[in-house]
């Protein structure tokens, strides 16, 4: 028979509330005897009760039944007796479940405040199950098998369901290194499940399930518990001990032991600092651990472009107090201030910044002002309108002096009647911060015009986080995130042994693909081609030994941009100050060189921080990385060594059978012999959670856990009507019956639609012009300005 028949029938759904309610099997039904080539017999001799259980479970586990320990005796201490017996045997007392049902929902109904008490709801596969073995002491720590029976009441698991018996699952060293590893890339344990079947090949040679991922991955956190700062400082303390005292970190408590402020910076970052950290973006990210504390990057810019993490700080709270302490200790771990700083408008950052770095520049992210126009002007005004077009020409013009930025932006909001506004005004009274007329003149190292660098940042790090992460399970989150942000790196300098092609026949081209890194070597590209191209003389005159150029931009209408040429030194100059604020040199001075026959670039005219192989050229940070803090991290080398060592045999006999089945052979003998070398083949749970940390739990807490905090941010904070709005660039224009423009509207909700006379209004309630003739433009941003150089869109992480 296929089915169990419950007290000779079928079972049913109807079920007695005062009936015992036992499951057995009619005497009628047939046994079951399973055929084990490893089946036990009586008399035979094990030298433990684990060896025999182990045998047993190996029997079951062919045949497609599980086993448990039962009962025993003992005499003196010595266990003389022992009972394994099938997993099935016994039944299970449902009249007890009910009772306590009851019992809660007679407590819930007597008490209003009490809310419905839930329970799991648990099933159960006994049924009188009669198979079993016994052992029976026979001294010399020796055991007999004194009775088996095989015969069994039920039908066995399936080859297909052989997999989900509790003996056949088990997260083996592979799954939970697996599993571990693959959440620090953010990837859960449902989903790491899926991935490692792809691995293996189905999901029966996993040897467990998606739910053993999740519990395994739950035992972590609950390994973890309150000693989670304690096993990051001591993780801290091992990398500077490691290192040589290169890593650098400090801490600080509460007056209750509970960690508030952490701050962190390896020697990777501080030799980046030293040659890259003329400027530093800084910005909060939130959400990126189970305590709720702010996570702070310090954020710069490569010699290829891209960003590079310095430090990094978790704080409980985002005050003076927290700010202060967090750019000390930048300071003190970088030895210097930057030139430039660049934050969101925090008000707790404004006042500290001065106070640290006085001599550094403070400036607001143009990125995260722009962005809230919409939200303050209206979505479809901005949208609509040319506004947006026309002060956008203003605001990120670096060529435009203050005076010219100011005459355009009053320009600007006396068309639209927007002179009045308070968050515009607001907005200029803070212009010196954020406008890049203003810095137009200073060494923004490319950060002038910025995409928010520290947004885009904050983005690529929350690929690796989760809310729920403790600040063990962040950190390692961090390292995965630093440790491909490197690796793009050094992808991208084994680049620059390649030489890109000319498109000019200019000699001081093919000097620039000697120095430059590829990224720049474009952007410098791009300004020698204008050179010869687009540039014309107005007027030269020859000084005290300095040749002076007036010369005409063929694309920048009633200008005209002055050269200095030193003749002596070769030392360029020029009015646009393209090179005083990202460090290299404009088309103006290269069409000056050209004009005098120089065919090298001046060395003052190349900065350090945009040549190849700046960092390992020019850092005056030295130190070692922090190498194997632990036996752990010595294990885990050498797995990642023996499985590139695997694969390598793979591929060499990948293509003929007869060699496959050879290295088979091999495998299968080391592993025989490796078992009898391991000298603790079965470690605890908490053993290998342990090894996997690389950091054992003290005895006693020295640092609790921070508390609980609630800061401003989320990134899963409710949308604004703008930042909904920015879906709309996803979809396809199409045309307005009403309006006849290109647009994310129809006729149905077309701003213009119960209008008359074809006017909307603007924010001030003043007509508009709505000429179908103008096109107008959504947000209409130069792409190359505000958006990254590969137009991936904002924000973009680095790496990705």
């Amino acid at each position: 028979m296929d089915s169990c028949s419950v007290n000779g029938s079928l079972a049913s759904n109807n079920v007695d509330d005062d009936a015992s309610c036992e499951l057995r099997v009619d005497d009628e039904i047939e046994d079951w005897v399973p055929d084990s080539p490893i089946k036990p017999y009586v008399g035979q001799i094990f030298t433990s009760i684990d060896a025999a259980f182990d045998y047993y479970s190996k029997h079951a586990s062919f045949c497609g039944f599980q086993v448990r320990r039962s009962t025993q005796r003992s005499r003196n201490g010595v266990v003389v007796s022992k009972y394994f017996v099938c997993s099935k045997a016994g039944s299970r007392d449902i009249s007890s479940s009910s009772r306590e049902d009851d019992a809660s929902e007679s407590s819930r109904i007597s008490d209003k405040n009490v809310g419905p008490v839930k329970r799991r709801k648990t099933v159960s596969g006994k049924c009188h199950c009669s198979a079993k073995l016994a052992l029976k002491f026979a001294g010399s720590e020796s055991y007999e098998v004194s009775s088996f029976i095989d015969k069994h009441n039920h039908p066995f698991a399936t080859d297909s369901e052989k997999q989900f018996l509790r003996g056949n699952r088990a997260m083996s060293a592979m799954n939970c290194n697996f599993v571990f590893d693959v959440a620090s890339s953010n990837t859960g344990p449902y989903r790491a499940h899926g991935i490692l079947k792809e691995l293996c090949g189905s999901y029966s040679a996993i040897g467990a399930t998606a739910v053993d991922f999740k519990n395994w991955m739950r035992d972590i956190k609950v390994f973890i518990g309150k000693h989670d700062s304690d096993m990051i400082l001591q993780k801290f303390e091992d990398k500077r001990e490691t290192s040589d005292n290169s890593f650098f970190y400090e801490y600080q408590t509460n007056s209750d032991g509970h960690l508030t402020r952490l701050f962190w910076a390896d020697i990777e970052g501080r030799k980046s600092y030293d040659v890259f950290g003329d400027v530093v973006s800084f910005d909060a990210t939130y959400r990126t651990n189970k305590y709720g504390m702010v996570f702070v990057p310090f954020i710069g810019i490569d010699n290829h472009w891209k960003s590079v993490t310095f430090a990094a700080a978790l704080l409980d709270k985002e005050d003076i107090q927290n700010f202060t302490w967090v750019f000390e200790m930048f300071l003190k771990a970088m030895k210097r201030p930057p030139k430039c700083i660049i934050t969101d408008q925090c008000a707790a950052m404004k006042a500290v910044i001065p106070k640290i770095f006085p001599h550094s520049m403070h400036r607001l992210c143009m990125w995260h002002i722009v962005k809230k126009f919409p939200s303050k002007l209206g979505v479809v005004f901005c949208a609509e309108s040319l506004f947006m077009e026309k002060l956008n020409k203003v605001v990120w013009n670096d060529s435009l002096t203050p005076t010219e930025f100011e005459h355009g932006w009053r320009s600007v909001l006396e068309e639209y009647k927007l002179s009045e506004h308070p968050w515009l005004n607001e907005m200029f009274e803070l212009r010196q911060f954020w406008i890049p007329a203003y810095f137009r003149d200073k060494p923004m190292g490319g950060l002038l015009r910025t995409t928010s660098r520290s947004e885009s940042s904050n983005f690529y790090f929350n690929h690796f986080v989760q809310k729920g992460d403790t600040l063990c399970q962040f950190y390692m989150c961090y390292e995965s995130a630093i440790e491909k942000q490197r690796n793009s790196y050094y992808q991208l300098r084994n680049g620059d042994s390649k030489f890109p092609k000319p498109v000019t026949e200019t000699q001081i081209e093919k000097d620039a693909i000697l120095h430059y890194t590829q990224k720049i070597f474009y952007k410098v590209q791009k300004e020698i081609k204008a050179a010869c191209y687009h540039m014309s003389l107005a007027d030269l005159v020859v000084v005290d030994g300095m040749k002076k150029c007036l010369i005409r931009d063929k694309y920048v209408k009633d200008k005209l941009f002055q050269v200095d040429l030193v003749l002596s030194s070769n030392d360029v100059t020029c009015s646009c100050n393209l090179f005083t604020r990202v460090g290299y040199p404009c088309r103006h001075s290269f069409y000056c060189l050209g004009l005098s026959a120089i065919e090298k670039i001046p060395p003052q005219l190349l900065t350090k921080r945009w040549m190849k192989n700046s960092v390992e050229k020019y850092s005056t940070i030295h130190g070692q990385a922090s190498g194997l803090c632990s036996n752990e991290e010595m294990r885990r080398a050498t797995t990642k060594e023996v499985w590139v060592e695997f694969q390598g045999c793979v591929n060499e006999v990948a293509y003929d059978v007869d060699a496959l089945k050879f290295l088979l052979a091999g495998l299968k003998s080391l592993r025989s012999s490796g078992r009898e070398m391991v000298q603790n083949p079965n470690p605890t749970k908490n053993e290998v959670i342990a090894n996997l940390l690389g950091v054992k739990p003290s005895d006693v807490i020295t640092v609790h856990p921070p508390l609980q905090s609630n800061n401003k941010g989320s990134r899963k904070r409710i949308l604004s009507s703008s930042e909904k709005s920015v879906d709309g660039r996803k979809r396809v224009l199409r045309m307005c019956k009403t309006c006849k423009l290109m647009k994310f509207h129809d006729s149905r909700n077309c701003p213009k639609k119960g209008l008359k006379n074809n006017m909307i209004l603007d924010p001030s309630g003043h007509k508009l012009d709505c000429n179908p003739l103008i096109s107008g433009a959504d947000l209409n941003i130069d792409e190359e300005e505000t958006f990254d150089e590969d137009n991936e869109g904002i924000p973009r992480a680095y790496g990705d």
